[in-house]
Protein backbone atom coordinates (compact mmCIF):
# COMPACT_ATOMS: atom_id res chain seq x y z
CA UNK A 1 0.00 0.00 0.00
CA UNK A 2 1.34 3.45 -0.93
CA UNK A 3 2.28 5.71 1.96
CA UNK A 4 0.63 9.14 2.07
CA UNK A 5 2.65 11.39 4.43
CA UNK A 6 -0.12 13.96 4.62
CA UNK A 7 -2.78 11.46 5.65
CA UNK A 8 -0.32 9.84 8.07
CA UNK A 9 0.32 13.24 9.69
CA UNK A 10 -3.41 13.82 10.14
CA UNK A 11 -3.78 10.38 11.69
CA UNK A 12 -0.81 10.99 13.99
CA UNK A 13 -1.87 14.42 15.28
CA UNK A 14 -5.59 14.77 16.10
CA UNK A 15 -5.21 18.50 16.68
CA UNK A 16 -3.94 18.99 13.15
CA UNK A 17 -6.78 16.88 11.78
CA UNK A 18 -9.26 19.04 13.69
CA UNK A 19 -7.64 22.22 12.34
CA UNK A 20 -7.84 20.97 8.75
CA UNK A 21 -11.50 20.07 9.11
CA UNK A 22 -12.47 23.30 10.84
CA UNK A 23 -10.51 25.61 8.56
CA UNK A 24 -12.40 24.32 5.54
CA UNK A 25 -15.69 24.88 7.34
CA UNK A 26 -14.54 28.41 8.16
CA UNK A 27 -13.62 28.88 4.51
CA UNK A 28 -17.15 28.03 3.45
CA UNK A 29 -18.48 30.64 5.89
CA UNK A 30 -16.09 33.22 4.44
CA UNK A 31 -17.13 32.44 0.87
CA UNK A 32 -20.80 32.82 1.76
CA UNK A 33 -20.14 36.26 3.26
CA UNK A 34 -17.65 37.48 0.66
CA UNK A 35 -18.83 40.73 -0.98
CA UNK A 36 -21.68 40.88 1.56
CA UNK A 37 -19.77 41.37 4.82
CA UNK A 38 -20.81 44.06 7.28
CA UNK A 39 -17.80 46.26 8.00
CA UNK A 40 -16.95 48.20 11.15
CA UNK A 41 -13.77 49.77 12.50
CA UNK A 42 -11.90 49.13 15.74
CA UNK A 43 -10.33 51.79 17.94
CA UNK A 44 -6.95 51.28 16.29
CA UNK A 45 -8.48 52.02 12.85
CA UNK A 46 -8.28 48.37 11.75
CA UNK A 47 -11.23 46.84 9.95
CA UNK A 48 -13.40 44.06 11.34
CA UNK A 49 -16.39 42.34 9.76
CA UNK A 50 -19.26 40.23 11.00
CA UNK A 51 -17.59 37.26 9.31
CA UNK A 52 -14.43 37.68 11.44
CA UNK A 53 -16.49 37.47 14.61
CA UNK A 54 -18.72 34.59 13.51
CA UNK A 55 -15.84 32.48 12.21
CA UNK A 56 -13.73 33.01 15.31
CA UNK A 57 -16.62 32.09 17.60
CA UNK A 58 -17.20 28.89 15.64
CA UNK A 59 -13.52 27.93 15.72
CA UNK A 60 -13.08 28.74 19.38
CA UNK A 61 -16.19 26.86 20.49
CA UNK A 62 -15.38 23.73 18.51
CA UNK A 63 -11.71 23.64 19.46
CA UNK A 64 -12.44 24.04 23.16
CA UNK A 65 -15.16 21.40 22.95
CA UNK A 66 -12.67 18.97 21.42
CA UNK A 67 -9.64 20.00 23.52
CA UNK A 68 -10.96 21.57 26.74
CA UNK A 69 -7.56 21.81 28.43
CA UNK A 70 -6.07 23.92 25.62
CA UNK A 71 -5.96 27.72 25.51
CA UNK A 72 -7.27 29.77 22.58
CA UNK A 73 -5.90 33.10 21.38
CA UNK A 74 -7.68 34.95 18.59
CA UNK A 75 -7.45 38.31 16.93
CA UNK A 76 -11.07 39.24 17.66
CA UNK A 77 -12.13 39.50 21.30
CA UNK A 78 -10.53 36.29 22.45
CA UNK A 79 -7.59 36.02 24.83
CA UNK A 80 -5.62 33.05 26.10
CA UNK A 81 -6.93 32.01 29.50
CA UNK A 82 -3.48 31.83 31.05
CA UNK A 83 -0.06 30.30 30.71
CA UNK A 84 -0.73 26.96 32.37
CA UNK A 85 -1.82 25.06 29.26
CA UNK A 86 0.80 23.31 27.17
CA UNK A 87 -1.13 23.90 23.94
CA UNK A 88 -2.48 27.22 22.72
CA UNK A 89 -4.51 27.63 19.55
CA UNK A 90 -3.85 30.89 17.70
CA UNK A 91 -6.64 31.96 15.35
CA UNK A 92 -6.95 34.55 12.64
CA UNK A 93 -10.51 34.12 11.37
CA UNK A 94 -9.92 36.41 8.38
CA UNK A 95 -6.30 37.31 7.74
CA UNK A 96 -6.55 40.10 5.20
CA UNK A 97 -9.74 41.68 6.46
CA UNK A 98 -8.91 44.89 4.58
CA UNK A 99 -9.22 42.92 1.34
CA UNK A 100 -12.15 40.75 2.41
CA UNK A 101 -14.21 43.68 3.67
CA UNK A 102 -13.71 45.51 0.36
CA UNK A 103 -14.69 42.52 -1.75
CA UNK A 104 -11.12 41.86 -2.91
CA UNK A 105 -9.31 38.50 -3.09
CA UNK A 106 -6.19 38.06 -0.99
CA UNK A 107 -7.39 36.81 2.40
CA UNK A 108 -7.18 33.55 4.32
CA UNK A 109 -8.15 31.73 7.47
CA UNK A 110 -5.23 30.77 9.71
CA UNK A 111 -5.12 28.24 12.57
CA UNK A 112 -1.87 27.70 14.43
CA UNK A 113 -0.98 25.51 17.41
CA UNK A 114 1.68 26.50 19.92
CA UNK A 115 3.28 23.75 21.99
CA UNK A 116 4.93 25.48 24.95
CA UNK A 117 5.34 28.62 22.87
CA UNK A 118 6.56 26.99 19.65
CA UNK A 119 4.38 26.75 16.50
CA UNK A 120 4.26 23.02 15.80
CA UNK A 121 1.16 22.61 13.64
CA UNK A 122 -0.70 24.95 11.38
CA UNK A 123 -3.13 25.37 8.53
CA UNK A 124 -3.76 28.33 6.24
CA UNK A 125 -6.65 28.26 3.78
CA UNK A 126 -7.46 30.55 0.88
CA UNK A 127 -11.18 29.89 0.36
CA UNK A 128 -11.30 31.56 -3.05
CA UNK A 129 -8.46 29.60 -4.68
CA UNK A 130 -8.97 26.45 -2.62
CA UNK A 131 -5.30 26.42 -1.62
CA UNK A 132 -4.87 24.65 1.73
CA UNK A 133 -1.40 24.89 3.27
CA UNK A 134 -0.64 22.55 6.16
CA UNK A 135 2.47 21.98 8.27
CA UNK A 136 3.35 19.66 11.14
CA UNK A 137 6.70 19.80 12.93
CA UNK A 138 8.81 16.78 12.11
CA UNK A 139 6.41 15.55 9.44
CA UNK A 140 6.41 18.04 6.59
CA UNK A 141 4.50 20.74 4.78
CA UNK A 142 1.84 20.34 2.12
CA UNK A 143 -0.27 22.29 -0.35
CA UNK A 144 -3.52 20.43 -0.99
CA UNK A 145 -1.75 17.25 0.08
CA UNK A 146 1.31 17.79 -2.14
CA UNK A 147 4.63 17.95 -0.33
CA UNK A 148 6.36 21.34 -0.29
CA UNK A 149 10.17 21.47 -0.36
CA UNK A 150 12.07 24.70 -0.96
CA UNK A 151 15.07 24.92 -3.25
CA UNK A 152 17.44 27.68 -2.04
CA UNK A 153 18.12 30.25 -4.74
CA UNK A 154 20.35 33.29 -4.82
CA UNK A 155 18.53 36.60 -5.11
CA UNK A 156 18.38 38.25 -8.53
CA UNK A 157 16.30 40.72 -10.50
CA UNK A 158 13.86 37.87 -11.11
CA UNK A 159 13.23 37.47 -7.38
CA UNK A 160 9.91 38.42 -5.83
CA UNK A 161 9.76 39.79 -2.31
CA UNK A 162 7.07 41.07 0.04
CA UNK A 163 7.49 44.22 2.17
CA UNK A 164 4.86 45.60 4.53
CA UNK A 165 3.92 49.26 4.26
CA UNK A 166 3.46 51.90 5.55
CA UNK A 167 6.48 52.62 7.73
CA UNK A 168 5.88 54.84 10.75
CA UNK A 169 8.89 57.11 10.32
CA UNK A 170 11.18 56.58 7.36
CA UNK A 171 11.67 53.79 4.87
CA UNK A 172 14.79 51.89 5.99
CA UNK A 173 17.76 52.11 3.61
CA UNK A 174 17.84 48.34 3.09
CA UNK A 175 14.21 48.51 1.88
CA UNK A 176 15.20 51.21 -0.60
CA UNK A 177 17.88 48.83 -1.85
CA UNK A 178 15.43 45.95 -2.18
CA UNK A 179 13.00 48.14 -4.12
CA UNK A 180 15.82 48.96 -6.49
CA UNK A 181 16.86 45.32 -6.95
CA UNK A 182 13.77 43.11 -6.74
CA UNK A 183 10.12 42.84 -7.72
CA UNK A 184 7.57 43.31 -4.93
CA UNK A 185 4.29 41.53 -4.23
CA UNK A 186 1.90 42.05 -1.32
CA UNK A 187 -1.08 39.73 -1.06
CA UNK A 188 -2.83 41.45 1.86
CA UNK A 189 -2.68 38.30 4.02
CA UNK A 190 0.47 37.83 6.08
CA UNK A 191 -0.29 34.14 6.53
CA UNK A 192 -0.58 33.65 2.77
CA UNK A 193 2.60 35.64 2.24
CA UNK A 194 4.56 33.20 4.42
CA UNK A 195 2.95 30.27 2.62
CA UNK A 196 4.00 31.76 -0.72
CA UNK A 197 7.55 31.81 0.63
CA UNK A 198 7.13 28.13 1.54
CA UNK A 199 5.88 27.53 -1.99
CA UNK A 200 8.99 29.17 -3.46
CA UNK A 201 6.93 31.85 -5.18
CA UNK A 202 8.31 34.62 -2.96
CA UNK A 203 12.04 34.61 -2.28
CA UNK A 204 11.67 36.44 1.02
CA UNK A 205 9.24 38.49 3.08
CA UNK A 206 9.94 41.33 5.50
CA UNK A 207 7.38 42.62 7.98
CA UNK A 208 7.86 45.15 10.77
CA UNK A 209 4.34 45.06 12.24
CA UNK A 210 2.86 41.57 12.29
CA UNK A 211 1.00 39.79 15.10
CA UNK A 212 1.22 36.28 16.45
CA UNK A 213 -2.16 35.38 14.94
CA UNK A 214 -0.88 36.54 11.52
CA UNK A 215 1.98 34.04 11.50
CA UNK A 216 1.29 31.13 13.86
CA UNK A 217 -0.55 29.01 11.31
CA UNK A 218 1.98 29.61 8.55
CA UNK A 219 5.24 29.18 10.45
CA UNK A 220 5.05 25.35 10.57
CA UNK A 221 4.34 25.34 6.83
CA UNK A 222 7.33 27.55 6.09
CA UNK A 223 9.78 25.79 8.40
CA UNK A 224 8.77 22.28 7.37
CA UNK A 225 9.14 23.29 3.71
CA UNK A 226 12.75 24.21 4.48
CA UNK A 227 12.37 27.95 5.01
CA UNK A 228 13.70 30.18 7.78
CA UNK A 229 11.91 32.83 9.80
CA UNK A 230 13.59 35.08 12.35
CA UNK A 231 13.28 38.56 13.73
CA UNK A 232 14.55 41.14 11.21
CA UNK A 233 17.88 41.24 13.07
CA UNK A 234 18.29 37.46 12.89
CA UNK A 235 17.22 36.60 16.43
CA UNK A 236 14.91 33.64 17.10
CA UNK A 237 11.21 34.42 17.31
CA UNK A 238 10.26 31.29 19.23
CA UNK A 239 9.56 30.06 21.80
CA UNK A 240 7.34 32.99 22.68
CA UNK A 241 6.13 33.61 26.23
CA UNK A 242 2.40 34.13 26.90
CA UNK A 243 3.13 37.66 28.09
CA UNK A 244 4.26 38.50 24.53
CA UNK A 245 1.33 36.95 22.65
CA UNK A 246 -0.30 40.29 21.93
CA UNK A 247 2.85 42.23 21.06
CA UNK A 248 3.92 43.42 17.61
CA UNK A 249 6.22 40.96 15.83
CA UNK A 250 8.71 41.84 13.10
CA UNK A 251 10.07 39.08 10.93
CA UNK A 252 12.27 38.16 8.00
CA UNK A 253 11.38 34.94 6.19
CA UNK A 254 12.80 33.19 3.16
CA UNK A 255 14.48 30.16 1.75
CA UNK A 256 17.86 29.65 3.49
CA UNK A 257 19.90 31.47 0.85
CA UNK A 258 17.45 34.33 0.32
CA UNK A 259 17.11 34.76 4.09
CA UNK A 260 20.89 34.91 4.46
CA UNK A 261 21.31 37.47 1.68
CA UNK A 262 18.46 39.72 2.81
CA UNK A 263 19.62 39.54 6.43
CA UNK A 264 23.09 40.56 5.26
CA UNK A 265 21.52 43.62 3.60
CA UNK A 266 19.76 44.59 6.84
CA UNK A 267 22.99 44.30 8.83
CA UNK A 268 24.98 46.19 6.19
CA UNK A 269 22.61 49.17 6.04
CA UNK A 270 21.75 49.51 9.72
Amino acid sequence: MAIDPFEDALAEEPRLAAAVELIQRAGQMARERFERAQVSWKADESMVTDADLEIQTMLKDRLLAAFPLDDVLGEEQCDARGSAARFCWVLDPIDGTNNFGRGMPGFSISIGLLDEGRPTAGAVYDPLTGQLFVGLAGWGAWLNGRTLRLEPATLSRRSLCSIRTPFVDRVPPYVHEWLRRYRTRRSGSTALTLCYVALGALAFAHDHHASLWDIAGAVPVLVEAGGIITAPDGRDLFPIAPARYGQVIGFLAGDPLAHHESLSDIRAFE
